[in-house]
């Protein structure tokens, strides 16, 4: 290898840029520099070796910015559950599984208790990953003595609830247990950027870890007690760019508390689609939006990928057939594109090397303001938060009704067929921010 390169002269930056304004054919070379106006980010369409600021480390190394994995980039294929008619949703699992699931995501309707045995009848939890969305103290606690040490993650509303409740197991006692989750996907789904997004993420992780280390929690167990989930938007390379830029800002505030093992810097994230750019008018253009956007997620190196039903919320939906959608998608991946055997494909790119250093910066930034002005708890800060993920909202209606942002299906090329089907209702988003769904603002 080292003499195949031997065998070929590098070409310098000036050498480079000649041979792109030949190729422009008069054009400047500027119209190669992309400026995304919502993320306030440019981003040029090339680089060179020159350009590059630093080097990241390896995949499987801190600051694990090219992934936590050493061997492959593996994922886990979650699919959505609405827990209703046990035996119902129990056939629905089990069909899931033969398909191709290896991570359920069980979404409790209501607080009332849950029959886990009847619902995950014939389901070995120990061979698969498992989510719970939990309405009440009670239902996690059923949950955590019915999975035992099986893989499990918590999504709760109120961590700080968790956190004072003396549950029947607890991170210590199961390592597979995710305890404590950070919903970063609720500020992509009510229109924030990217940085904003996980600066914060970063603000609430952190007081979390705060909080457990103020009980007595040592710095590993807490860090590893933490979970996070990511929308993934329509912007490939500034979405596999933030997972990249999150994993390096998340090793940074763990290792500020010393952990002793190099691990513990390491974050766990769930990917996940949201509905912000789905259309219920044009529906079959959403499993190719998903796709892309799964592979800015898998490519960005997360550990699980939740493609939700692109009519979870919708009155006339097939979730059926859209679930099912969903699982193949992940499976082409795997099985036909081979994204979990590469490590770290995107690599060795200057271009999102450098976008991932300025997402990070930006969303560090951020992540400062935060804890001048008081932390994530502090109703001023979220309020200022919340109305500046309002404004670039209104950006992305500006953009969507303008067509300068182009979405197929939504405000370009409508669908020629009539699709008789409308939107329920979406919950709440970050702080009770309103979903932005872009193809009800036309």
């Amino acid at each position: 290898m080292n003499e195949l390169f031997s065998s070929f002269r590098a070409s310098s930056k000036e050498e480079w840029i000649a041979i792109l304004k030949k190729e422009l054919k008069g054009e400047s070379i500027d119209t190669l520099n992309k400026i995304n106006r919502a993320e306030e980010i440019a981003f040029p369409a090339y680089f060179h070796r020159e350009d590059q600021k630093s080097h990241f480390s390896d995949p499987g190394l801190a600051p694990y910015t090219r992934g936590i994995q050493s061997k492959n980039n593996d994922w886990t294929i979650a699919t959505t559950f609405r827990i209703g008619d046990l035996k119902e949703t129990n056939r629905e699992i089990i069909a899931a599984l033969m398909a191709g699931t290896d991570h359920l995501v069980l979404e409790a309707t209501s607080s009332e208790p849950i029959d886990f045995q009847m619902l995950l009848h014939e389901v070995g939890l120990s061979f698969i990953h498992t989510t719970l969305k939990a309405k009440s103290i009670d239902q996690v606690n059923q949950f955590l003595i019915f999975a035992k040490e099986a893989p499990v993650l918590i999504e709760y509303a109120d961590n700080d609830e968790l956190l004072k409740t003396d549950l029947r197991t607890s991170p210590d006692k199961n390592p597979n247990l995710k305890l404590y989750h950070i919903d970063a996907s609720l500020v992509q789904q009510a229109g924030g950027t990217t940085w904003q997004e996980l600066s914060i993420a970063l603000a609430e992780g952190h007081e979390l870890l705060l909080k457990q280390l103020e009980k007595g929690i040592d710095c590993d167990t807490a860090a590893a007690a933490i979970h996070f989930t990511f929308g993934i938007g329509s912007k490939y390379f500034f979405e596999l760019a933030k997972i990249r830029a999150f994993r390096t800002c998340w090793a940074q505030i763990v290792s500020a508390y010393s952990p002793k093992h190099t691990c513990s810097l390491a974050a766990t994230i769930t990917a996940r689609t949201g509905f912000l750019n789905v259309s219920l008018k044009d529906p079959y253009t959403n499993l190719l939006r998903q796709t892309t956007e799964a592979m800015s997620a898998v490519l960005g190196g997360i550990q699980h990928l939740n493609i939700q039903p692109y009519d979870w919320y919708s009155a006339n939906s097939n979730t059926v057939f859209t679930r099912r959608m969903a699982t193949n998608i992940s499976l082409l991946l795997k099985e036909e594109s081979y994204l979990q055997i590469v490590l770290d494909p995107a690599g060795g790119s200057y271009a999102l090397d450098a976008l991932t250093e300025t997402i990070a910066e930006r969303a560090w930034s951020s992540f400062q303001w935060i804890e001048r002005n008081g932390s994530i708890s502090n109703s001023e800060v979220r309020k200022t938060l919340a109305s500046e993920i309002a404004e670039k909202a209104a950006m992305r209606t500006a953009e969507i009704k303008d067509k300068t942002e182009k979405r197929i299906g939504i405000n370009i090329f409508p669908n020629p067929e009539q699709v008789e089907n409308s939107w329920t209702e979406l919950p709440a988003c970050w702080n009770n921010l309103k979903p932005l769904i872009l193809e009800q603002t036309l």
